[in-house]
């Protein structure tokens, strides 16, 4: 019996540069433009607002609120299906954009529009993604995959 790879999307083109500028550092970076300072994602090649060619992926708080949500109770890949039911999250950035993840942690029942969250980073192997957990107001920020893994050194 052989068992299924975990289909993982592989970025591309602006999306590259932009998961580059996170797993070199293990930190959630998002596109800035250096003209007029708007962040903004996905990645483009002109800003949005003033049109500029000009950019910088910039490191950003990583501290948001829940802007929309699914929760998935099935799954058609067989190696995922461990894995259900997951919330998938469009994340309203403190500093403006908006991004798409996968909350952990958080009990799918108790996801809710406006819940405060914030990203927590992990490289495996080749693989990065940025995850989302509630954000808890007294916490310290967690750290980063690489932080621990400095840390461990």
């Amino acid at each position: 019996m052989s068992t299924a790879d975990k289909q993982i999307p592989r970025p591309a083109e602006l999306d590259l540069e932009f998961f580059q500028a996170a797993t070199s550092t293990g930190e959630l970076h998002v596109q800035k433009c250096a003209d007029c300072s708007d962040h903004h994602h996905p990645p483009r090649l002109y800003c949005p607002r003033c049109f500029s060619d000009r950019y910088v992926f910039e490191k950003v708080s990583g501290r948001g609120t829940v802007y929309s949500y699914t929760v998935s109770h099935f799954t058609t890949e067989k190696a995922w299906k461990d894995e259900v039911p997951w919330a998938t999250i469009v994340v309203q950035l403190d500093e403006g954009p908006r991004l798409v993840g996968t909350a952990r942690g958080i009990d799918p029942g108790a996801i809710r529009i406006g819940l405060p969250v914030r990203v927590v980073t992990e490289t495996v192997t080749d693989d990065f993604a940025y995850l989302w957990v509630e954000a808890d107001a007294g916490a310290e920020p967690e750290k980063t995959g690489n932080e621990r893994a400095e840390e461990a050194r």
